[in-house]
């Protein structure tokens, strides 16, 4: 004899099949194993114009001006340090504005795809505070001159 619990209906039950409740039965099965998975990768970030490309560029003529101007200020015996050293500031403030233009493009792509925008955001506002005081730094070497 086969023994019943006494809040069940008496109904049978299929196997693979878990019935929940007296007054309104549902049905939970399993998932069927024959389905596949796709998972779908968000491309590359790869921008149009890479500002981030342009601000190494920057920066490599910028120190390399400075330092050719540097050398020919020696041999001929001008006092250009100031500019020089102008120079060599400005353009790595100008490069982290280049930077944070590059950081401003990949976190509206991220945003459209749906990825998390802190890292982007961070390195956006580094990069201004940092071409500030670059900047900053490029026009008193300028005025003290």
């Amino acid at each position: 004899m086969q023994t019943q619990s006494p809040w069940s209906s008496g109904d049978s039950q299929t196997p693979g099949q878990v019935v929940i409740g007296a007054g309104q039965p549902q049905v939970i099965t399993g998932q069927p194993a024959n389905q596949q998975v796709i998972y779908v990768q968000a491309p590359a970030f790869k921008p149009s114009p890479n500002y981030r490309h342009i601000s190494y560029i920057v920066i490599a003529i910028g120190i390399g001006l400075s330092i050719l101007i540097s050398i020919m200020a020696e041999i001929s015996g001008f006092a250009l340090t100031f500019i020089t050293n102008s120079m060599c500031c400005g353009s790595l403030g100008i490069a982290c504005i280049a930077d944070a233009m590059y950081y401003n493009d990949k976190s509206n792509w991220e945003q459209q795809t749906g990825s998390d925008t802190t890292g982007s955001t961070i390195g956006m506002i580094a990069d201004i505070v940092f071409a500030i005081a670059c900047i900053s730094m490029a026009l008193l070497f300028f005025v003290i001159s």
